[in-house]
């Protein structure tokens, strides 16, 4: 009988994965199956419980938590809770690309002096 909150997904995705640390590690992976508040994760190496991560997708990024860790095969599964999700960022930054690159009002240089004359008039 299966007691999961929600339906899980099978996935079949690579990714990319920043474990943070002390230095950071990079790693491939795979996407073997997703819900709304986690997934799982085919790796080559076993991560620790604990370890946060990010997955970074073609238009998105995953944040997370590693809830545990087990061997699978010669390979390792972890299933990691998720924090954060990011998409759109393809379309976010070719909102931004549209924005001139001159200062805006704070920003100039004499713009605090120029506001200040005005009243004294």
């Amino acid at each position: 009988m299966n007691q999961r909150r929600e339906a899980r997904y099978s996935v079949d995705q690579p990714v990319e994965l920043v474990v943070f640390g002390s230095p950071d590690l990079h790693l491939q992976a795979k996407i073997q199956n997703a819900s709304g508040q986690g997934i799982g994760l085919l790796l080559t190496q076993r991560l620790a419980t604990g370890k946060t991560l990010k997955i970074n997708l073609v238009d998105g990024i995953l944040l997370g938590e590693v809830i545990y860790c087990r061997a699978q095969g010669k390979n390792w599964y972890a299933g990691v809770e998720l924090e954060h999700a990011l998409f759109g960022l393809t379309e976010l930054a070719e909102a931004l690309r549209g924005f001139d690159d001159g200062p805006s009002g704070p920003e100039h240089p004499n713009a605090f002096q120029h506001a200040r004359g005005q009243g004294q008039q």
